[in-house]
């Protein structure tokens, strides 16, 4: 990566309307809940790039990942993940990967699974997304 970003920032409390307004632009379907952690990249006060790590009681779904239009295809997806793989590494993580985004994932540390190896609570969430017509590939976090 050529460019420099700064690191991933934890989002405090008094973020979460900021990062809710980003949510809104680039991926409506996204929805911060402030009952999770979303990390973020921004530089002067602009959020760049952001990603949810929803938890549920054995693991973590690393979700709405979202970088804004202008910033795309130019590694700050993949910096935001490198900044974070302590907290992937904490709990068991998984993605439902977009199925053109697997390359994407594959290169960040995550590894196809069958639907089958998805905690309970996850395969469920994710039975009911590729029922609705969504092309997704379950991946769990394998740290390096």
């Amino acid at each position: 990566m050529n460019t420099f970003y700064p690191s991933a920032e934890l989002v405090p409390a008094l973020w979460f309307p900021l990062v809710k307004k980003f949510y809104q632009a680039y991926y409506p379907s996204g929805k911060p809940n402030k009952a999770d952690p979303i990390w973020v990249i921004r530089n002067k006060g602009k959020v760049l790039c952001a990603v949810r790590l929803k938890q549920f009681s054995n693991c973590q779904l690393l979700t709405a990942m979202v970088t804004a239009p202008e910033y795309r295809n130019k590694g700050l997806g993949s910096h935001l993940i490198s900044n974070i793989h302590s907290p992937l590494e904490q709990s068991s993580s998984y993605c439902f990967a977009f199925t053109h985004l697997v390359a994407f994932y594959t290169r960040n540390h995550f590894q196809e699974i069958p639907p089958i190896e998805l905690p309970k609570e996850l395969f469920n969430r994710f039975y009911a997304y590729t029922s609705q017509g969504r092309n997704l590939t379950p991946m769990r976090y394998k740290s390096s």
